[in-house]
């Protein structure tokens, strides 16, 4: 498993290297959470566009959205004005590639099929993992979406609708299996990514904290200082690698 990850964030990095910008989209599962890094794209304009907390999250709409609806790769200009190629997953979701340069589909999509392949390649070995965290199933099942789901913006309505079940019967059932509340579990779960964010990537705090899940900048570093002792820029200079 750490040697497939590691060859397919070797050859994002390459790809990278010789200006080629990409971002996958599917289902992370646990297991993919080293590579959750390139779920949002690498474009410059891209980024500087979606500098926009609001415009990054109708970015993230827009890609769940279309997630399965399209079978075969197709050009696109995304609201950003960033032209892309989308290339479909079997397992589901999508891997979006740009360049600065002139556009050439075939090219693109012969680039694209190699990261493709290897993902669907470890989603087949490394399915979705059954986390069997409580005695309860359903607080299992909802451990499960919200471990999928922690970086996007999600409710206990949400969660319950995925469960099936009333909000209260969700919350109660969670606070006495699991020992704690769904909101600080999904909290916990951001931290821990936002650390990661900040300790492997050059992204700006505001970023990291939109990529961990935190839809408002100043909550994110204040919340992160009382869990933490430290501001997220002074963890990150003690701590980046």
């Amino acid at each position: 498993m750490h040697e497939l990850l590691r060859d397919i964030k070797n050859y994002i990095t390459h790809l990278q290297n010789e200006g080629i910008y990409l971002s996958i989209h599917t289902a992370f599962t646990e297991s993919m959470l080293p590579i959750l890094e390139y779920n949002y794209h690498q474009n410059p304009l891209c980024l500087l566009v979606k500098s926009n907390n609001a415009d990054w999250e109708k970015c993230i709409k827009v890609h769940c959205n279309e997630t399965g609806v399209h079978q075969k790769e197709r050009m696109r200009t995304c609201y950003a004005g960033v032209t892309e190629l989308v290339c479909p997953l079997s397992c589901g979701g999508t891997v979006c590639i740009s360049t600065n340069e002139a556009l050439n589909v075939e090219k693109l999509t012969a680039i694209a099929k190699p990261l493709c392949r290897m993902i669907e390649y470890f989603k087949l070995l490394y399915p979705d993992e059954k986390l069997e965290t409580t005695e309860n199933a359903l607080v299992n099942f909802a451990c499960q979406f919200i471990r999928r789901n922690f970086y996007n913006p999600i409710t206990n309505q949400e969660i319950a609708k995925t469960c099936s079940c009333s909000v209260s019967t969700v919350c109660h059932l969670f606070k006495k299996f699991h020992g704690t509340s769904i909101r600080q579990y999904i909290l916990d779960l951001r931290f821990t990514y936002a650390k990661q964010l900040l300790t492997t990537s050059n992204l700006s705090i505001t970023a990291v904290a939109i990529k961990s899940g935190f839809s408002d900048y100043n909550y994110f570093t204040s919340k992160f200082k009382k869990e933490f002792g430290v501001s997220p820029s002074a963890y990150r200079k003690t701590n980046h690698s």
